[in-house]
């Protein structure tokens, strides 16, 4: 097997786990989003056992308890906004044959900067709602966690663009 094979079965393996990760997290956020819609409508209440408990234990209110919901939600849309645009490159990757394109790094940098601008957005907007339900000791989310992975992305991407160079000489 010739190392643009495995690379190739990576790859293909990277896409399946990045649709598997699309799937949970947009599941998620529509599950934390009409959680939120619920507890906001009243339909649930800390009457509901588990939500008793969780208001009890944790100290929350109806209106906090909603903040917090919308607020993962928010965070796992961004999560599986960047998981789509990752299926996305893996799939153009896996039919182009080789990651090693112009086309492909262009992608990848695109994926890089997108990394980046969505994780600090989707900080800034957790971080609003946590700001203001009164609970921003709650929210342990930074916005290193996408950016570093962003720029990992981008100087992957110059890799990548450099092996294109490469083909092309060869």
């Amino acid at each position: 097997m010739s190392q643009l094979e495995k690379i190739q079965k990576g790859m293909n393996v990277l896409q399946i786990l990045a649709k598997i990760l699309m799937v949970i997290a947009y599941v998620g956020a529509a599950l934390t989003l009409a959680g939120g819609i619920l507890v906001a409508a009243g339909v649930l209440n800390t009457e509901n056992q588990f939500l008793h408990f969780l208001s009890n234990t944790a100290g929350v209110g109806k209106k906090q308890l909603t903040g917090i919901l919308i607020a993962e939600a928010a965070s796992l849309l961004a999560g599986g906004i960047l998981a789509t645009y990752a299926v996305r490159y893996f799939a153009a990757e896996q039919r182009e044959g080789t990651p090693f394109t112009n086309a492909g790094a262009d992608r990848i940098r695109r994926l890089g900067i997108l990394t980046i601008i969505v994780s600090l957005v989707s900080v800034c907007i957790t971080d609003g709602i946590y700001e203001a339900l009164g609970l921003a000791e709650w929210n342990k989310i930074d916005g290193v966690g996408g950016v570093l992975p962003g720029i990992c992305l981008i100087l992957l991407a110059m890799v990548f663009r450099y092996g294109a160079e490469l083909e092309q000489k060869g």
